[in-house]
C-alpha cells in the first residue's frame, strides 16, 4: 500500500507543478479535463462530472469565464439553466493539459507491455 500512496504522492508532484505552470486550480483543471470539446452540459451536469455540488462549481466556472476559457449561458429550453462549453482558448489549454497529464514521469519508466499491464488493473479497480 505504501508504493501505491508513493506513485499517488508522484503523480501529484507532477499534476501540481504543471498546473502552476498553466495558473489553473486543481478545481479548474478537473472542470476542463471533464469538459469535451463541443460539449455543452448544464453546470448540473458538470458538477455531477466533476463530483461536487453545482454551488461549488459556479465559483469555479466564473473564474474561467474571466480567463475566456470557457462560456456560460442560459440554456435556449430554460434560461434557469446554465449551459457550458470550452472556448477555443480553453479548447487549446485543454488539449495541453491531458497531454500533459499523460506524461507521468513514474509510469512511462515502465515498458509498454508493464504499462499495459496497469492500465487493466486500474480499469479492474476504477
Amino acid at each position: 500500500m505504501r508504493r501505491l500512496m508513493d506513485l499517488f504522492a508522484r503523480t501529484l508532484d507532477h499534476q501540481g507543478t504543471f498546473l502552476e505552470t498553466l495558473g489553473l486550480t486543481y478545481s479548474q483543471a478537473k472542470l476542463l479535463w471533464r469538459l469535451d470539446v463541443g460539449d455543452t452540459p448544464s453546470l448540473k451536469e458538470l458538477a455531477k462530472r466533476c463530483g461536487v455540488d453545482p454551488s461549488n462549481l459556479s465559483g469555479v466556472v466564473d473564474q474561467l469565464a474571466e480567463r475566456r476559457l470557457v462560456l456560460s449561458r442560459p440554456a435556449a429550453h430554460d434560461k434557469r439553466v446554465r449551459v457550458i462549453r470550452l472556448t477555443a482558448e480553453g479548447v487549446r489549454l485543454r488539449r495541453r493539459l491531458v497531454a500533459y497529464m499523460s506524461q507521468n514521469p513514474a509510469i512511462h519508466g515502465l515498458s509498454p507491455k508493464r504499462q499495459e499491464q496497469l492500465l487493466e488493473i486500474l480499469r479492474e479497480v476504477a
